[in-house]
């Protein structure tokens, strides 16, 4: 069953859309910078319902059909969009859901993790960083996932225990063994073998800093537009999103007639697209909750693309080793992104296991 409806959150309309059943495990999806709930695609959502999940995902403020305000007088913070996000629970009668957050999204499950422990039954952080506003953290060696070279990926998923991460000068430690040269991926995923790829001394993956260079510190709202786009016209603004999409994507991005049915079904549902960017831009992340992250003891899962450029290799690392016990699986060939089809039973698999 699936069922989309306005609701009261904090004051103000957020509109949320539910699916499976409410007496199963319920799922809660948080969406990226300036992103409404369409981001998650439709079929995603009801194979997580399959899995015997309540999947819940809902429009931030300001996106979709939820409460919209006028470009740069936004009355919000990142911490108000948290607070928003245990509303929508609240609304709905949940006490603790499984939280599932890209970018924006995994942040905003970071700080309920730590200000609302028990509200949340397990993490998964999809291609987000450890809150670094206002941190200096320290170096982060070179070394990690294996790169990828987007003309000959065929798909795939690495896994790294967060607890035992492989000194980088070691090269076979980098691989386990399901990832060795003749060994089936784990999968099922697309068809042909998980390509090991070179490893160290080899090139970084794209963005990835160099030994002594600190991790960049977390900006608000989405990546910058084709410049002039226009967003209050329905073609410019398509053609917009598109291309961000692509730009931010790989080689398993969907194709274009995709990304643009979904970005006109962004457009028609938005208020004011331009006022969505600048405000989630200007509302930022909220106060640093990065040193607090030692805190957290709920199963947690960190699924990063090797192809992401807004957040490098050193981003999912350190998240993972700061949160106890959380896993890092690598997704070979995906940028910074929803994950695409091409590694969804992986990562449908790892969602439902933790949350099992």
């Amino acid at each position: 069953m699936v069922h989309e409806t306005m609701m009261p959150v904090n004051g103000i309309q957020v509109c949320v859309e539910t699916f499976g059943e409410a007496t199963e495990a319920p799922l809660l999806l948080l969406a990226g910078d300036a992103s409404p709930m369409d981001r998650w695609d439709d079929e995603f959502c009801r194979r997580l319902a399959a899995g015997n999940r309540f999947v819940i995902r809902y429009d931030h403020r300001d996106t979709g059909r939820s409460t919209s305000y006028p470009a740069g007088a936004h009355a919000y913070s990142g911490a108000d969009l948290m607070d928003d996000a245990v509303g929508v629970l609240d609304a709905l009668r949940v006490p603790a859901a499984h939280l599932v957050g890209f970018a924006l999204g995994g942040a905003l499950a970071q700080r309920i993790a730590v200000h609302h422990p028990s509200r949340v039954l397990s993490l998964t952080l999809i291609a987000t960083s450890a809150d670094t506003q206002g941190a200096d953290p320290a170096p982060v060696p070179v070394g990690g996932p294996v790169p990828v070279v987007a003309g000959a990926v065929t798909g795939g998923v690495r896994t790294v225990e967060a607890a035992a991460l492989p000194d980088p000068a070691d090269p076979d430690t980098l691989l386990p063994d399901a990832l060795l040269p003749g060994t089936p991926s784990p999968g099922p995923l697309l068809p042909g073998p998980l390509l090991p790829g070179p490893l160290l001394p080899g090139p970084l993956l794209p963005g990835a800093s160099l030994p002594g260079v600190a991790l960049p510190v977390l900006d608000g709202g989405p990546d910058p537009a084709p410049a002039g786009t226009d967003w209050s016209d329905r073609r410019a603004a398509v053609a917009g999103i598109v291309a961000e999409l692509r730009d931010q994507g790989g080689p398993f991005t969907p194709d274009e007639p995709q990304l643009r049915r979904l970005a006109e079904r962004i457009f028609d549902r938005s208020a004011d697209l331009a006022a969505t960017r600048l405000n989630h831009r200007l509302a930022g992340y909220g106060p640093p909750v990065r040193d607090l992250l030692g805190a957290i003891e709920t199963p947690t899962v960190v699924l990063h693309g090797t192809l992401d450029r807004r957040f490098p290799a050193e981003h999912p690392r350190e998240l993972a080793r700061r949160i106890p016990g959380a896993r890092l699986v690598w997704l070979d060939g995906i940028g910074h992104e929803l994950p695409p089809r091409a590694v969804w039973n992986q990562v449908l698999t790892e969602i439902l296991d933790l949350a099992a």
